[in-house]
């Protein structure tokens, strides 16, 4: 039987690796992948909000990267209440402003997550990192009051920074939305800063 070379169990590893990778994000990469292949139309824009509009009560849509998600509002912080309100949507933080009032309204949602995890919101994030600036963003309150924000910045922060909860001294009425990154990890965090236009 002939042994194997070096460079071939490097192969078969890699190989194996790739495959593993593939399994375990697969939500994540199909999503991508549709995102590039069916791309919603830059043709689409949200109406400008009027007074007093209703739309379903707790709902984001951006519309750019064809996402339309349930708001959870946990009641506490931590991991077990974190994962429990990602299973039926996203998540906004505890203790940051609501949707259309002053501060720095912030909400989290999952990128991937492990095949075997309950919820059909566990890839709703993975195309995040592909909005634009000046992307509109349509955010309900728990009334089904309508708000509109626009995007002003969209980057990579560390895991650790605690400075994309501010509340900016309630001087601007901000929407923060944060997802893990890269893919399959949570070495850094993705934001979208969005103001309200």
């Amino acid at each position: 039987m002939e042994k194997l070379s070096k460079t071939k169990k490097i192969f078969i590893l890699i190989g194996i690796c790739a495959a593993v990778f593939v399994i375990l994000d697969f939500g994540y990469l199909w999503a991508n992948v549709k995102f590039f292949l069916y791309r919603p139309p830059s043709t689409l824009s949200v109406s400008v909000p009027v007074a007093n509009l209703k739309i379903q009560p707790n709902l984001l849509i951006i519309d750019s990267l064809g996402l339309q998600a349930p708001i959870q509002y946990p009641t506490t912080t931590g991991e077990t209440a974190f994962q429990a309100a990602l299973i039926n949507g996203v998540a906004h933080f505890p203790g940051t402003a609501n949707p259309g009032e002053p501060g720095n309204c912030y909400i989290f949602g999952h990128s991937s997550d492990f095949i075997w995890s309950k919820g059909h919101y566990k890839n709703v994030f993975a195309v995040l990192p592909q909005i634009k600036e000046s992307s509109d963003i349509l955010i309900s309150d728990q009334q089904g009051n309508e708000f509109k924000y626009i995007v002003i910045a969209s980057h990579e922060v560390a895991a650790n920074d605690v400075s994309v909860l501010s509340q900016q001294n309630y001087q601007k009425k901000l929407l923060t939305l944060q997802t893990s990154y890269p893919v399959g990890t949570a070495f850094a965090r993705w934001v979208v800063v969005a103001e309200e236009k």
